[in-house]
């Protein structure tokens, strides 16, 4: 007896002959060693596609750092250049301007010796009058001592021909007619008198010569004295605040390396000077960066004209104040920095779009 089952299938044999079975495996094998094949040559691009990727990206690597190193340590090499052309043009305007002081101060000297001079030839004239009024009482003292001496013999011989009157004549005759009698004592007081007055003119000529000549010295020297070097504060800051207050409402941040002993100072000047000029300003402490000499003024990357006007007349009047101020670009993004700030919270120390950086040796001449 035969059951059927509803839905089931009859399973049949296919009847393949030996020929198709072993053409099927030849395939088979074929197959499987392509795929082999093929397998082993993707793992070997693989992997040399792996070794290439990684060389590559190393070189890659190396060169992009090299390049960075580059460009840092030409950044460092320019700033470093600028600076010292800053430092020289410093230098050669102060030479310029003592040269020119020195100029001044020659020719002042040379005006002194010239009135000097003229003062000496004056006195010169007044001690050869003054020695000529001597020769003359010297001749008239001599004139008046001959002239005492005659008398003197006069008198001698008055009074030998008295005597002898005297002898010849009577009593009566020479108590009516006396002898003339000279007095030698009135003669020597006389020529001593005369004596006294030729040293007394003598030593009142000599005497303003050596005073005016005294007094003239040291007046050359005190005139020619070289004038102090330190003005004071309130007048060498009156033309760099006016300089400054052309431009006042710009705001500037001013930036201060902790690792100099006197930015500080520096920048308390100079927060001085943009206080007084109306520039709002704050200070803030950088940290974590070195080799910055001088004081460098840098304006955000896009500032418009004024901005850039502001921070040239910032520069000009440090550099009237004494300082190896500069300007410059800031190298990167301007809310981008090294290091740490170390200030208030309140502006931003980005949010200015003037940078002042106080570094090393800031000031050139003493203030």
């Amino acid at each position: 007896m035969t059951i059927t089952v509803p839905g089931m299938r009859s399973n049949k044999l296919v009847s393949m002959d030996i020929d198709q079975l072993r053409g099927w495996a030849t395939f088979m094998d074929r197959a499987m060693i392509v795929s082999l094949v093929a397998t082993i040559v993707a793992v070997t691009a693989l992997g040399v596609t792996t070794w290439l990727s990684f060389r590559f990206s190393g070189a890659v690597r190396f060169h992009e750092h090299a390049a960075v190193d580059r460009y840092k340590e030409a950044e460092g090499r320019f700033m470093q250049l600028e600076q010292d052309v800053t430092a020289a043009r410093e230098r050669a305007a102060t030479l310029e301007r003592e040269v020119s002081t020195a100029q001044g101060r020659a020719a002042t000297l040379e005006r002194e010796v010239s009135t000097a001079q003229g003062r000496t030839a004056a006195l010169e004239q007044e001690v050869a009058a003054a020695r000529e009024r001597a020769v003359a009482l010297e001749q008239e003292a001599s004139r008046a001592r001959e002239r005492a001496a005659a008398f003197e013999q006069a008198a001698r011989e008055a009074t030998e021909r008295s005597a002898q009157a005297a002898a010849r004549e009577s009593t009566a005759t020479s108590e009516r007619v006396p002898s003339p009698q000279l007095n030698p004592a009135a003669i020597q007081q006389r020529l001593a008198d005369l004596a006294k007055l030729v040293r007394d003119a003598t030593a009142r000529a000599a005497a303003p010569v050596q005073g005016r000549a005294a007094e003239t010295q040291p007046k050359v020297q005190a005139e020619g004295a070289p004038e102090s070097s330190k003005a004071s504060r309130d007048q060498q800051r009156s033309p760099i605040v006016e300089s400054l207050r052309k431009y006042a409402g710009t705001n500037a941040a001013v930036f201060v390396l902790d690792r100099v002993p006197e930015a500080p100072a520096a920048a308390s000047t100079i927060s001085t000077y943009l206080g007084d000029a109306g520039w709002p300003s704050h200070t803030w402490t950088w940290t974590g960066v070195a080799g910055i000499l001088g004081v460098v003024v840098l304006t955000k990357e896009g500032s418009d004209a004024t901005t850039q006007d502001a921070a040239s007349a910032l520069v000009e009047a440090l550099r009237t104040a004494g300082f190896n101020a500069a300007k410059g670009d800031w190298p990167a993004d301007w809310r981008r920095y090294r290091g740490a700030l170390d200030g208030p919270q309140t502006p931003g120390p980005t949010d200015a779009p003037i940078r002042v950086v106080v570094g090393a040796k800031a000031a050139s001449t003493p203030r």
